[in-house]
């Protein structure tokens, strides 16, 4: 089972700050036309650097949801990296649509889960 999800979870090292990783991130979510939606900051309560982005774009979301058979996606959305601290340096983690979980879905919104994880992976490029 911890296999399965790892291949359902990228995760890559940042060579930035958390703050840098996260302000990094960011920019490249905006360059690529989608929108940070929501943002999470819990080193205040955690007592380390851990952030979580939720990202969208609205026609990728319509087209995900455009149809009622795929309406169950609607509970992987929005697209959501998490930016921790780790003892070794800072983290990108995020759900891998072009891994094992693309593998599972059919069909037009299976594509689109692919065009998906090409766009996470470029997020995540960002801080690489």
């Amino acid at each position: 089972m911890e296999d399965m999800m790892k291949q359902m979870v990228k995760g890559v090292k940042s060579k930035y700050s958390f703050e840098e990783t996260i302000k990094k991130m960011k920019e490249k979510v905006e360059g690529l036309g989608w929108k940070v939606i929501g943002e999470y900051d819990f080193k205040d309560k955690l007592g380390i650097g851990f952030a979580v982005l939720e990202v969208c774009n609205k026609d990728f979301a319509a087209k995900a949801v455009g149809k009622p058979e795929n309406r169950w996606i609607s509970a992987m959305m929005p697209c959501r990296f998490s930016v921790i601290e780790m003892p070794d340096g800072i983290y990108v983690f995020g759900m891998n649509m072009g891994g094992l979980f693309s593998q599972m879905v059919s069909g037009e919104l299976g594509e689109l889960l692919k065009e998906v994880a090409k766009i996470d992976e470029e997020i995540m490029s960002a801080v690489l």
